[in-house]
């Protein structure tokens, strides 16, 4: 196997293993993203659904990867961009198939969710926890220094290399060969510095954002829900910081050899990708343990619980199968998910647009000053 072939190995077990997690991840009354009652969450039709879901996962990851060992080795003698984009298929196509088996799943459960009137005779409600406002959870800043070290750590190296960098340095390159050159600058220098500045701050502000964001509370058991939202608040919003400090060990390695006036060999780039490949697999740990809120956590339900009570029905507000959250009369941004871990943005609130437009604004001025320089 050639040192080509790491990458699209690494993207593909990534899409297959990402995916069979995904229903572990999700709360029980979102199966798929679609809504359902509590006291639905174990029918059998959900069930059977998951498990066919991680079946088929399971077997077009497997068949993926063969595919893509065996292109390796019949296309061995191209040229590395042949390779790369030949070995890049089968992941594509994998993406492909879990979106359909992800819409499958899912039509199974609104149909039958809508044929056998999941949500007759129960009170629909929304549950709200103030303590979660007034007596909001810390934000875990020791946990930062990790990511913020590895920025002084890069910068460290950098300004140490910097005497001997030859005059002529990478500035775009796919592995084996280099495409474009830059003359040395202490911009080479600066822009890893700055790309691991702007993850970390980007990581730290979206998360410490989250921690002020709505809990999406169980209205059948209100308090033990927020119990779990705080815990859920406390383990996945370690394991994103240290995703942050990850990520900038990984840009580390990309960037000594380029210091060097060399691309980056296999061991590095074997190096970035097990650095970020180890970040990810932590966090999806975490979250697979935890469950989204917490869903997984287990905790306390103590007396006065309402398990006649359910969560309003708003998948009409959730488009594009679960994805993306659009309510113009809701006035929150950040909203969690309902597919994967985490947050999303209100598409339905003006502002999360100039969320979004500030961020490309930044990454568009990381990318063009050294264009322009």
């Amino acid at each position: 196997m050639t040192a080509t072939l790491i990458g699209p190995l690494m993207a593909l077990l990534l899409v297959a293993g990402s995916a069979w997690t995904m229903p572990l991840v999700q709360r029980p009354t979102l199966p798929f993203g679609v809504r359902v009652p509590a006291q639905r969450a174990g029918d059998a039709a959900i069930t059977t659904q998951i498990r066919a879901f991680r079946t088929r996962v399971a077997t077009a990851g497997l068949l993926g990867l063969l595919a893509t060992l065996t292109l390796g080795a019949v296309f061995h003698t191209a040229g590395e961009e042949t390779l790369t984009l030949v070995g890049s298929a089968p992941t594509i196509a994998l993406v492909l198939l879990v979106a359909l088996f992800y819409l499958r799943a899912r039509q199974v459960i609104l149909r039958v969710k809508a044929d056998h009137g999941w949500y007759g005779g129960l009170a629909q409600r929304v549950a709200v926890d103030a303590s979660l406002r007034t007596q909001s959870e810390r934000f875990p800043w020791a946990w930062t220094l990790p990511a913020l070290l590895t920025v002084l750590g890069t910068l460290v190296v950098g300004i140490a290399l910097y005497p001997d960098m030859p005059a002529r340095i990478p500035m775009r390159t796919t592995g084996l060969e280099v495409h474009a050159w830059q003359p040395r600058s202490p911009w080479a220098v600066s822009l890893p510095v700055v790309l691991d500045l702007f993850v970390t701050a980007l990581v730290i502000g979206l998360l410490a954002w989250s921690y002020r964001s709505r809990a999406d509370l169980e209205p059948s058991a209100p308090v033990r829900s927020a119990a779990q939202h705080r815990l859920f608040l406390r383990r996945i919003g370690r394991a994103l910081l240290l995703f942050a400090a990850g990520m900038n060990a990984a840009m580390l390695f990309v960037f000594v050899p380029i210091w060097q006036g060399r691309r980056p060999g296999v061991l590095a780039t074997t190096g970035m990708m097990l650095v970020c490949l180890l970040s990810t697999a932590y966090v999806v740990i975490v979250g697979v343990r935890a469950g989204q809120g917490g869903s997984r956590i287990a905790a306390e339900a103590p007396d006065g619980e309402r398990p006649d009570t359910t969560h309003v029905d708003d998948d009409r507000y959730w488009r594009f199968v679960g994805l993306c959250y659009v309510n113009r009369d809701d006035p929150a941004i950040l909203v969690q998910k309902r597919v994967g871990l985490g947050w999303t943005l209100n598409y339905g609130n003006p502002r999360s647009y100039l969320v979004i437009a500030a961020i490309l604004a930044i990454v568009a001025l990381i990318v063009l000053v050294p264009t322009l320089g």
